[in-house]
């Protein structure tokens, strides 16, 4: 089992993994699911097949139809489950909470998720660039809502001082194309830096000072009088 890096969501450790004892038909889906990710990161919706889906599985294509009728359906699963790991990191953050650690905690499990879902990462990118053709209900809907919800927050904290006055909405594009970069731009920020070992150079020497760039950015101020609620 890959490790988990710290301030990532425990129960969200793999992508496919819905369950801490699955069955043999869970632990089959979520066989798939992994593999789907990989393959639909690389070649794109229309570029994938299920045939390698199902190669990249280790199982006869018929078996992946059983758990997924089309590729659309299993596309769709994939695409949610990245989008719950985006939504997940954020955890209970509550307006009482403290806003520096809050952002900072949510920051870290970001660049987490970029590090150990690199492969998620870029589907998310390749499906919004495209126009998001399948998602697009659940940006609107799911997302937005989300947005909306934390965006309370943010505007709260905005009243008492505690953070810059910035549309919450454009705050969290800030934090997702910062963190979200270093998986989806990795040949560039490699070939541009000359890292040797990404994983130890990129994420865990200059992650620090990422995120206290975007604290710094966003304004963020640390509350004494209030505890940091989250999940």
């Amino acid at each position: 089992m890959e490790a988990r890096h710290a301030n990532e969501p425990a129960r969200l450790d793999r992508i496919g993994t819905t369950t801490s004892n699955p069955g043999v038909g869970e632990r089959q889906r979520e066989r798939i699911i992994r593999a789907a990710t990989v393959v639909f990161s690389r070649k794109g919706y229309d570029g994938a097949r299920v045939e390698a889906i199902a190669r990249k599985a280790g199982m006869p294509k018929g078996n992946v139809l059983y758990y997924f009728k089309s590729k659309k359906a299993l596309y769709r699963v994939v695409i949610k489950q990245v989008l719950s790991l985006w939504l997940e990191a954020l955890g209970n953050v509550a307006v009482d909470g403290n806003p520096e650690e809050a952002i900072r905690q949510y920051v870290n499990r970001k660049l987490a998720l970029s590090r150990n879902h690199p492969e998620a990462s870029r589907l998310f990118a390749m499906e919004v660039i495209s126009g998001a053709p399948i998602i697009n209900d659940h940006l609107s809907g799911e997302l937005r809502r989300w947005v909306e919800e934390k965006g309370r927050v943010f505007k709260k904290w905005q009243e008492e001082g505690l953070m810059a006055k910035i549309d919450p909405a454009h705050a969290f594009f800030m934090i997702w194309a910062v963190t979200q970069t270093y998986a989806d731009f990795e040949a560039q920020i490699q070939a541009v830096t000359g890292a040797k070992d990404y994983d130890q150079e990129i994420y865990s020497d200059a992650a620090g000072e990422v995120v206290d760039a975007l604290v710094r950015g966003l304004g963020l101020k640390r509350d004494q009088g209030s505890s940091l609620q989250s999940a």
